[in-house]
């Protein structure tokens, strides 16, 4: 294994063995605060683009754009074909509802989102709340309402999946704060909500955007205002061990700045992290940017 795996496996208390990442990185390629993501491709300047979903190899891209004319917040998916990804388009199942934050199921069977799209017929719904749609021959399904016990009348957010179909999201208003939360699979349905507890969720800051490996033992996450970070939202790390989540941890000025980072994603042999950067004052559309996760060790 290489020095770097071996040094993400001892000093944050997580085996890696997989890790099969190879080679050095050099300064030019730690740039501060990593570099944009499909620049003219993906992340364009005109728009603002959240919440990046990538195939296993890569090859295919899900993500939200916010826009001021119809559809004003929908999923877009594009293809990587000899090297550049084609102009993106909505997907089939989206469009006509705010739809945001894909997520991929590790076995790219499955799309977990969040929607504002109405349950069991009747009027768009005032919150947000998750679903799913799964794969079929030619396509994608109905999308699918993940239930009474996991939907609220708050707002559910940002889901992320393991492979035993475990959902970690946010819950909360925008008007209060956010929390993290995760729901385990049984058969057909979904378990009560479990607060992540203290090491992960503070009472007087943000927590939201997870993502959690498909095993289920890392999770990176955003932080609002969070004591000690270097800007308004920050990324951070935390790690399961025995069923229980590790104080967060501030994966530092490589990735974090003075502005805003959130909406993470770590490529699927953890060699890259892709988030989302946003600048609020002056406003300009927020764009996917990425880092060699090897970076963060420098």
């Amino acid at each position: 294994m290489h020095r770097f795996a071996r040094q993400w496996s001892m000093n944050l208390l997580l085996a890696v063995s997989a890790v099969t990442v190879s080679g050095t990185v050099g300064a030019q390629e730690c740039e501060p605060g990593g570099s944009l993501f499909a620049p003219g491709e993906i992340s364009l300047e005109e728009r603002s683009e959240y919440r990046l979903a990538l195939s296993a190899d890569g090859k295919t891209a899900y993500y939200h754009v916010d826009s001021e004319t119809p559809p004003y917040q929908a999923i877009y998916v594009t293809h990587l074909q000899n090297g550049h990804f084609g102009p993106g388009e909505v997907v089939s199942f989206s469009g006509t509802y705010r739809d945001s934050d894909p997520f991929l199921s590790p076995d790219g069977q499955s799309l977990f989102y969040s929607s504002t799209r109405p349950v069991n017929g009747g009027a768009e719904r005032p919150d947000t709340d998750l679903w799913v749609v799964h794969r079929v021959r030619g396509g994608w399904g109905e999308p699918q309402h993940l239930g009474p016990l996991v939907n609220t009348p708050k707002e559910e957010l940002y889901p992320s999946v393991t492979r035993d179909g475990t959902v970690y999201f946010a819950s909360g208003t925008f008007d209060t704060d956010f929390e993290m939360y995760r729901v385990r699979r049984q058969g057909n349905h979904y378990t009560a909500p479990e607060n992540l507890g203290p090491a992960v969720n503070s009472p007087d800051s943000w927590e939201y955007n997870p993502w959690v490996s498909p095993d289920g033992r890392v999770m990176v996450f955003a932080s609002l205002n969070r004591p000690g970070g270097y800007g308004l939202g920050d990324l951070y790390v935390s790690f399961n061990l025995t069923g229980t989540w590790t104080q967060a941890v501030n994966l530092g000025p490589s990735v974090n700045t003075a502005k805003d980072e959130f909406h993470p994603l770590v490529s699927r042999d953890l060699s890259h992290l892709y988030f989302v950067r946003q600048t609020w004052d002056p406003f300009t559309p927020s764009d996917f940017y990425q880092l060699d996760t090897r970076c963060l060790w420098r």
